[in-house]
């Protein structure tokens, strides 16, 4: 278990070693051999408790903050106390269309209702079966025989049905108060769970019966009063969950003695049943009749149309990303302010289907926009368009609803800047048993290692130093190295339309001055019928031989203006753009792009970087690893 102290100031000889110099100091044992006496093993007693009892004491603290907390129950409870509940296991959603043709049907009534629980679909996935259903009440009116379920709360909104297994607890209030009751199950869906308080055992065994209150979520309450019936459902250090009412005065009214508690809650299967495209009815469907029988539907009438796959299924929030998270919600204080404020309540409610995010204010943006709050979001891979249309719909109700000041919220797609690396390291044969290709390959994977722990996500440095020391530690054979660094973005255009870009690199660019090679350039692609790319124009100049040489001087000089250039090296259009090397940002002007060989549909826009150490992240801007352009090459040395 990590520690905020050394080991060594705890080390077990070290206080042994402390304990026979003051004994020596006494004057009575100046000259005793500890080695071989028995009084040693009363100070290998002495220091094993002293060792012992601090280690205790430093863990013991330790666990009592959230920033060195190691163990589960301590970061939670922590948390738990600033006010932030962690992610349980979260069930996989999916907007379903639920229609139910049954013309002809004689008895049925003209509106139909299906309760939270009733509608059971099954969804498969690499040959694993998931159960589906819906958590809210449904409701339909025939039309011509045709019922098209909607929710009942809001029928503009489609029918969500969400994965896992449907459980119940009940528990029987006693006459304590402050009871705690636990629900011995990790995989809750804390978010799915209904909680019904029966005035008795008698109603609660009544299926569909009467005489029961449905109690909220602390978390979804707007207003707390004395008739407010609210439940707290939160991780127990045992990894299960207890459900709370208050003492009956701060959570409003509370259950009584004899009543009974019903929890019903979905067991998730959390990522697993991710990204499901069909459903299909698994339990008998009952509708009800004029005469009180019930018509159990058959299935072949049964239509459901899969609108959005299932997404947003996840596991138990980390450690890490309690510990990063917690802080944050609760200074947001459910309240929109400041951009963090932003972050912290949108993953707050859509974690399960965000990798990450980014918020901003306008003023802070590169074109200023007074009054406007920019959102960045890096969404779960397999969510489809609807889906992340309607969580970003989400977000600007979450927005209306928590927002202080009237700031206008505005969605920002994340721009991902590719760095390829150029690396030459000197590798001696004699100082490693493994061949040149091993080492290499060794070198690339240390490469790849670096960015996959220091980059893709928001905020995030690439540094060329750090990356190199994790070069030369690949092997001891590899003496030194360096790398050259260039970075890209990724161009989609119209094939055959004439289009402007703008794209902007989150750097300076070496200045056009500052070297005989392009600065700016691009990948492959086919523009008036020839395959072309792009550069920054190169002047190359021929002067007279100096006396008594044969050869010619070349001058060559670069600007920054952009030009299109043929592979045979012929220009075609000599003014197709520019670029601002300060800004890092280049503009294509009235391009026009017939095809891009490879199949691919977007061209590189290659930079070289003024200042090749840093790439740093800005604002809604990503950094990752491009290993199509990368390459090592070692330079073999016999010296040490």
């Amino acid at each position: 278990m990590a520690t905020t102290i050394k080991s060594t100031d705890l080390d077990f000889q070290e206080i042994k070693n402390n304990l026979k110099t003051f004994l020596q100091q006494t004057g009575e044992f100046n000259d005793y051999d500890f080695e071989g006496a028995g009084l040693s093993n009363l100070l290998d007693v002495l220091a094993y408790n002293t060792h012992m009892n601090a280690l205790q004491a430093n863990f013991a603290l330790n666990e009592s903050f959230l920033v060195t907390a190691q163990l589960r129950p301590s970061v939670v409870s922590l948390a738990e106390s600033i006010g932030y509940v962690p992610d349980s296991k979260k069930s996989a959603e999916s907007a379903i269309k639920l229609t139910l043709n049954l013309t002809g049907v004689a008895g049925l009534l003209q509106s139909q209702t299906i309760q939270p629980g009733a509608l059971v679909l099954r969804g498969t996935k690499d040959a694993v079966d998931y159960t589906f259903t819906n958590r809210e009440s449904l409701s339909a009116t025939a039309n011509n025989g045709v019922y098209s379920f909607a929710p009942t709360a809001d029928v503009s909104l489609p029918v969500k049905v969400f994965e896992g297994d449907e459980k119940s607890e009940k528990f029987l209030v006693g006459s304590g108060q402050d009871a705690v009751y636990v629900i011995p199950d990790q995989d809750i869906d804390i978010s799915t769970a209904i909680v019904k308080v029966f005035e008795n055992q008698q109603s609660s065994n009544i299926d569909g019966g009467t005489g029961f209150n449905v109690y909220t979520d602390l978390l979804d309450a707007t207003t707390i009063d004395e008739l407010s019936r609210l439940y707290v459902l939160r991780e127990s250090p045992n990894q299960h969950y207890e459900l709370t009412f208050g003492n009956g005065n701060s959570l409003g009214v509370a259950p009584s003695a004899g009543q009974v508690i019903d929890v019903n809650y979905l067991r998730a299967s959390g990522a697993e049943a991710n990204n499901i495209p069909t459903m299909s009815l698994a339990s008998t469907l009952t509708l009800a009749t004029t005469s009180g029988s019930g018509y159990a539907v058959d299935p072949s009438t049964v239509a459901v149309s899969v609108q959005t796959r299932s997404a947003g299924g996840g596991e138990k929030e980390g450690i890490e990303s309690i510990r990063l998270n917690a802080p944050f919600q609760y200074a947001a204080q459910n309240r929109m302010v400041t951009s963090t404020d932003y972050s912290a309540l949108i993953l707050k409610k859509y974690s399960s289907f965000i990798e990450d995010i980014k918020s901003w204010g306008g003023e802070d943006d590169p074109e200023p926009d007074y009054g406007a709050v920019f959102t960045s979001i890096v969404f779960k891979d397999g969510l489809t368009n609807g889906t992340v249309s309607d969580i970003r719909q989400g977000i600007l109700d979450l927005a209306d609803e928590f927002s202080i000041a009237s700031f206008n919220l505005k969605f920002t797609d994340p721009e991902t800047t590719f760095i390829s690396i150029q690396t030459f390291f000197q590798w001696n044969a004699s100082l490693t048993g493994f061949s040149e290709s091993t080492i290499r390959s060794n070198v690339e994977q240390a490469i790849s290692s670096y960015f996959v722990d220091n980059t893709g996500k928001f905020d995030q440095v690439f540094r060329r130093s750090n990356m190199l020391s994790d070069v030369d530690a690949s092997d001891p054979s590899v003496l030194s190295s360096r790398a050259t660094v260039i970075v890209n973005k990724r161009v989609l255009p119209t094939l055959g339309l004439e289009e402007n870009h703008v794209i902007d690199f989150p750097l300076s660019i070496q200045s056009p001055s500052e070297s005989t090679e392009a600065s700016v350039y691009s990948s492959l692609f086919s523009y008036k019928n020839q395959t072309v790319f792009l550069r920054n124009k190169l002047d190359r100049r021929v002067n007279v031989a100096p006396q008594g040489s044969s050869q010619a001087i070349f001058n060559i000089s670069a600007t920054n203006e952009l030009e299109l250039v043929t592979v045979g090296g012929k220009i075609l259009d000599g003014s197709i753009g520019s670029y601002d090397q300060a800004t890092g940002k280049v503009t294509l002007n009235g391009l026009t792009v017939q095809n891009i060989p490879g199949g691919r549909n977007y061209i590189k826009i290659y930079a070289i970087p003024a200042n090749q150490s840093v790439v740093e992240a800005q604002l809604n801007n990503i950094i990752k690893y491009d290993p199509e352009d990368s390459f090592s090459k070692t330079i073999k040395v016999t010296t040490r």
